[in-house]
């Protein structure tokens, strides 16, 4: 399930141009159950072989904006929405009744009016679907080196290693979920409907640098996988703000 939130700047609202840390402190501070919201952001509120699964993801702020690259900020033009989807109905539902209830909120000091919130579950069926992505999409791998130093390899969209590392994701917040999966079982597939079209995005996030890929994609695979990509977001780093996306055609 995911909620579409809609919010109006009293005054004009400037964000530093790699803002997703600020709307994910945001999401934690409006959800009402501060144990929970501890837990989430600590431990994440499944874990899979010790392996914290926080199962839920947030898209970029959609609206009309100006950036200025030389003050390396982004101006709100108007309202904005923000996407914030889950496999977990509890947490959707908290985080939307918390912010009806509020009415008002602040991001970044700019004090934001709430105007609407929408819940949505999902409602395809088909196995190939046209799809929008609503924030970028992330795999990567974490590797250390001979000097046991570990570096963060990040994987590009139409690669081999980027389609089983999608399908490892999947399976593990499959896993959290209980469902008992492997990768194997996995039937998904990202396909950029023109490769050479694809863009790399490069966001901060607490100081460290992210590779995700933005563009145009083709998603197959069984409904049910579809489904809880879906709602806990597409690959990795979902609750840094990575890997929402909508389906807007859908084929057979």
């Amino acid at each position: 399930m995911r909620c579409r939130i809609e919010m109006l700047p009293k005054s004009p609202l400037k964000l530093p141009l790699h803002y997703p840390e600020i709307v994910q402190g945001l999401i934690y501070r409006m959800l009402s159950d501060k144990a929970s919201s501890t837990q989430l952001h600590d431990h994440g509120l499944r874990q899979v072989g010790g392996k914290p699964v926080k199962l839920f993801a947030y898209s970029k702020l959609l609206g009309k904006y100006r950036i200025d690259r030389n003050n390396k900020t982004i101006s709100i033009l108007g309202s904005v929405d923000l996407v914030v989807t889950s496999a977990l109905d509890e947490m959707v539902y908290d985080l939307a009744t918390s912010l009806l209830k509020a009415d008002r909120i602040s991001l970044h000091g700019t004090e934001m009016q709430v105007r609407q919130v929408q819940l949505q579950s999902y409602c395809g069926r088909n196995t190939h679907n046209q799809i929008r992505l609503l924030s970028p999409v992330v795999t990567y791998r974490t590797i250390t080196q001979p000097n046991g130093k570990k570096f963060t390899q990040y994987y590009k969209p139409g690669t081999e290693e980027f389609d089983t590392l999608l399908r490892q994701n999947l399976a593990l917040k499959a896993n959290a979920l209980g469902w008992q999966v492997t990768s194997k079982d996995v039937d998904l597939s990202l396909i950029p409907v023109n490769a050479g079209a694809i863009r790399e995005r490069i966001i901060l996030f607490h100081g460290s640098p992210i590779h995700a890929w933005d563009g145009d994609f083709r998603l197959q695979g069984s409904t049910k996988f579809i489904e809880l990509a879906w709602n806990a977001g597409l690959g990795g780093k979902g609750s840094s703000g990575f890997g929402v996306f909508d389906v807007f055609s859908q084929g057979r």
